[in-house]
């Protein structure tokens, strides 16, 4: 029941969670899966991935795998009171990733998940993180309309490499990645969304070699030797001193651990972000420790003051881990006298089963009942050493510190001794700074595609932007304004989608703009709702007649040469448009309204010149 321990992770805002589905767990219903067979599974995946992970150094967590199964899933909910979900039944592997700061150890992840679904057939895998299905995020842009959050929650998967959904609600969660194995073009998303996510992260494994800076530190003989032995140490250290507070930074007065009279300079290998962390980090050490620190303008200032540091940082490490273990003892103590208080919460625990089904309404004493309580009783106390603070299944950052330092003996550290002229030289910290022209150059990388597809859409004339959007059919969400088109959205998914007739809204805006009333200014005068509708039948016998006369000359005009009236209604259009959206000057207004709130701005900038536009509108 090991297996359970990634189970109860509290949920986190930089936390990533992978969901593994070997073939063997949805083929008739995960049936022969089991634990043994699992753990086969997740020593290939390590197999196959150690030789990106093996010197890679994970900024908090690293990533490991854990089998779960469907039974120690539902007593995982049970003795939570929650309930189970349709995915959370099927037998899969499972990890779990804490990322912070790092950004770069979700996408290499997703590099890795990537990876082992086109090496191993019939791999599917799910990934969300706490903003949920963020693989679709990266590609929002191209998705087809119906992709809705609704619709892609956990419905989103990884299968040989590419990204599928499946939009059938109906089924259970195995037939689901069966429909995905067995379907594959049929769940397969487009090319275009396709192409955007291995744009994302086929930067990887390169991106690797960019990440790492090497530097040089002046640290204690004690932590050089832990470092050398286990460099990723670096990351907890730096981590510890930069998030904590003067408090906290009290044990770095005495510095009992890691003593600063006997250092040695030292090349420390650690990420970029790592490294950004410790430089704008403004803790320089207590002066009253003896860390005797060279002049700031020194060659040598910040190998010093990085080794401050990190050394401060591990020495956090050890004073906690030594108060996490004599709390342990004094809790081992009195282990004994909660014994009576275990039987109490053991037999509440199954007491809370039976209500929930559990016992299938076995009869008490019977083989199949014997065998599930076995179960339930093992999952309890395995469940209690888990989440009880006095066993930890698994080593703290600041045990195994710990435990290095324990290791070291004298020997180790005169080994390892050498002279400074024999390191390598640091790297270049110049990457820290960033001017506006490499700020540009990374902002059109990232943004390339929307700004040439904006750059399509500037050079059309007034007159090609209108009849573009007369032309555009509406779903219940609108008319998509001046944007591409992408090829899912082309394709009719929905034949309950309302037609926008372009030319009823023609006909109805040139009535609105050309609309001329022959007569002068005064011939209404004095006439009110009341008087053309009253009893004067020779007033009501004239309004007829008016309103024949007009339909007549209207109709004179519409029969002319149509090509040439076309022609001029689209001018007309253009020039009521312009009127009309000067005389608005942004605001709100009649064409306003019809256009839309941010094409009336848009339009409002491309009719006007810049000296017409209004000072709050100009950029």
């Amino acid at each position: 029941m090991a297996n359970v321990a990634t189970a109860h992770k509290t949920k986190e805002d930089d936390i990533l969670e992978c969901f593994l589905y070997p073939k063997i767990c949805y083929v008739a219903d995960g049936e022969n899966a089991n634990e043994s067979i699992l753990k086969n599974e997740i020593t290939k995946f390590n197999q196959e991935i150690e030789r990106f992970t093996k010197d890679y150094i994970w900024h908090r967590d690293p990533l490991s795998f854990y089998p779960r199964l469907k039974h120690a899933l539902m007593l995982d909910k049970f003795f939570e009171n929650t309930p189970i979900a349709d995915h959370e039944t099927v037998p899969h592997i499972h990890a779990t990733l804490r990322f912070d700061e790092d950004i770069g150890d979700e996408w290499f992840v997703v590099f890795l998940i990537f990876h082992i679904t086109r090496v191993f057939d019939g791999l599917i895998a799910r990934i969300v993180d706490s903003d949920g299905e963020f693989l679709l995020i990266e590609a929002a842009n191209a998705l087809p309309p119906w992709a809705t959050p609704e619709n892609c929650q956990d419905n989103v998967f990884i299968h040989n490499g590419t990204i599928h959904i499946v939009r059938e609600k109906e089924g259970s969660f195995s037939s689901k990645l069966c429909d995905i194995y067995e379907n594959t073009q049929r769940t397969r998303l487009s090319d275009k969304v396709q192409a955007i996510l291995l744009k994302r992260i086929m930067t990887y494994p390169e991106e690797l070699k960019k990440r790492k800076h090497k530097a040089r530190a002046f640290l204690p003989e004690k932590a050089a030797s832990i470092l050398r032995q286990e460099p990723g140490l670096v990351a907890s250290a730096i981590r510890t001193i930069y998030h904590s507070d003067p408090f906290e930074r009290r044990v770095c007065r005495a510095m009992r651990y890691f003593p600063p009279e006997q250092r040695t300079m030292f090349n420390v290998k650690m990420t970029k972000c790592l490294y950004a962390m410790a430089t704008h980090c403004r803790y320089t050490g207590d002066p009253r420790t003896g860390w005797n620190l060279p002049p700031a303008n020194s060659t040598k200032y910040a190998a010093h003051l990085l080794g401050v540091k990190i050394a401060c940082g591990l020495e956090m490490l050890v004073a906690r881990a030594n108060e996490n273990r004599r709390q342990r003892k004094d809790k081992l103590d009195s282990i004994s006298q909660t014994s009576k208080f275990n039987e109490r919460a053991l037999n509440a625990y199954l007491g809370r089963l039976e209500t929930n089904g559990y016992f299938k309404d076995l009869l008490p004493g019977s083989q199949e009942h014997a065998k599930l309580v076995i179960n339930a009783k093992d999952y309890f106390l395995n469940h209690l050493c888990i989440h009880n603070p006095v066993v930890e299944s698994n080593k703290s950052d600041a045990e195994r510190v710990l435990e290095a330092w324990e290791n070291i003996q004298t020997n180790d550290i005169e080994m390892h001794e050498q002279d400074e002229s024999a390191l390598s030289p640091a790297d270049s910290s110049s990457w820290l700074n960033i001017n506006p022209d490499q700020l540009e150059t990374l902002l059109n990388q990232q943004w390339n595609g929307d700004k040439d597809r904006n750059t399509e859409q500037d050079h059309l004339t007034l007159r090609e932007k209108v009849q573009a959007f007369l032309k555009q059919s509406s779903d219940v969400d609108g008319v998509k304004f001046f944007e591409d088109q992408s090829e899912d959205s082309k394709q009719d998914v929905d034949n309950g989608k309302i037609e926008f007739d372009a030319d009823v809204f023609d006909s109805a805006l040139r009535d609105i703009l050309d609309l001329v009333v022959p007569g002068g200014d005064g011939e209404f005068e004095g006439s009110s709702e009341g008087s053309l509708g009253g009893d004067d039948e020779d007033k009501g016998g004239e309004m007829d007649k008016y309103m024949r006369l007009l339909d007549t000359q209207l109709q004179s005009e519409m029969v002319k040469d149509q090509e040439s009236t076309e022609t001029i209604s689209v001018d007309t259009v253009e020039d009521n448009l312009m009127k009309s959206m000067e005389s608005e000057a942004g605001s709100s207004g009649p064409v306003g309204n019809i256009i839309g709130g941010p094409a009336r701005k848009f339009l409002h900038l491309h009719l006007q010149s810049p000296t017409m536009v209004p000072p709050d509108l100009q950029s």
